[in-house]
């Protein structure tokens, strides 16, 4: 007859710890909200936008990108509730609405930033980072 098997302590729930399964949500959510920093026309319309409200023709000059692709990105970014619109006559301005996602998206670009300039391997980086966990 074998042991019993151990059980690993830290897949048990703790009173104070939600459930895995509880967190699943918290996930996806975080997943989501992410994902609008995954395309690079998103981060310079953000760039364009994260410290005054811009209308979309100074956006579009900004970011070198069509009107269309502009206004395409700008419309999931209203959806995200990252950035707010207001109309002015024919003009339409955005602006970030939410600044944390903008300090992410920030501290993220910086950090990026340095590594190209200090050229180290990304990819070699994010490698040992998720074999570490």
């Amino acid at each position: 007859m074998n042991p019993p098997a151990a059980t690993d302590p830290r897949s048990l729930p703790t009173s104070t710890e939600p459930a895995k399964a509880d967190l699943d949500p918290v996930f996806n959510a975080v997943a989501r909200y992410f994902g609008l920093l995954a395309e690079p026309t998103r981060l310079k319309i953000l760039h364009s936008i994260c410290d005054c409200e811009r209308q979309v023709s100074a956006i579009v000059g900004d970011t070198g990108a069509s009107q269309t692709n502009v206004s395409r990105h700008l419309s999931l970014l209203h959806q995200a509730g990252v950035v707010t619109r207001r109309k002015e006559r024919n003009a339409v301005f955005y602006k970030v609405s939410d600044p944390v996602f903008a300090d992410v998206c920030r501290t993220v670009c910086i950090q990026i930033a340095g590594r190209i300039e200090d050229r180290r391997p990304l990819r070699d980086d994010l490698l040992d980072f998720a074999a570490r966990h």
